[in-house]
């Protein structure tokens, strides 16, 4: 039997366009395509697909409050946005609620596919046009800062955020549902990408780049 996924997005034909990416997939098959926000609210979590993909802009309800208030109930369930909005502000609050992936909407099939394929298995994907926005601050960066911060892989953006807002090691594995010596690995990259050997350190970058 094939993974499911369910699209929620209110513009039919783009919902439509995407769920033929998956026509002849050997593993996921897109079992439902839902136009309202509010009926996502209430059929999701019976139908608990593998993956949602999830548009930001709808009527009565962002896809960013959706996901917010769908996570509460469907904890094995991954959401991947898809959308228009490539701001840093936008890509940060997808990532703050949880979000497994990012990928713009026009992005070519094949990005897509490998999307959702990386997120089912436990892992994130955020498009390099939403990896960019993430990096960019309001003041100007020195090339050498942006070369850091755009190192660091969606995963790693994760760990650096929640060890700039005071997590333990422990907390940040029970947050992202990894081991504690994974989330160990992550912070001595981090810390080795961003040429830091202090706490302080990080927590300055995450702030001068807008994570906390």
């Amino acid at each position: 039997m094939k993974k499911q996924i369910i699209i929620v997005d209110d513009h039919e034909l783009v919902a439509k366009g995407v769920s033929k990416f998956f026509d002849n997939h050997e593993i996921f098959e897109v079992a439902s395509i839902i136009n309202d926000p509010k009926e996502a609210l209430q059929k999701l979590p019976i139908l608990k697909p593998e993956i949602v993909l999830m548009d930001l802009d709808m009527p009565g309800m962002s896809g960013l409050e959706l996901i917010g208030r769908l996570k509460k109930e469907m904890t094995v369930t991954s959401f991947v946005i898809l959308s228009m909005h490539l701001d840093k502000n936008t890509v940060s609050k997808a990532l703050e609620i949880g979000a497994a992936g990012y990928v713009s909407k026009n992005s070519k099939e094949g990005e897509f596919v490998v999307c959702v394929e990386t997120v089912a298995k436990g892992q994130n994907y955020y498009s390099q046009e939403a990896l960019t926005a993430l990096s960019q601050n309001s003041t100007s960066l020195s090339k050498t800062s942006f070369s850091k911060i755009s190192s660091l892989t969606p995963r790693e953006i994760e760990v650096l955020k929640l060890v700039a807002d005071g997590l333990s090691n422990k907390e940040i594995a029970e947050e992202l549902h990894i081991a504690v010596r994974t989330v160990e690995t992550h912070r001595k990259t981090i810390m080795e990408k961003l040429e830091v050997n202090k706490v302080a350190g990080l927590v300055k970058i995450a702030v001068q780049e807008g994570l906390v």
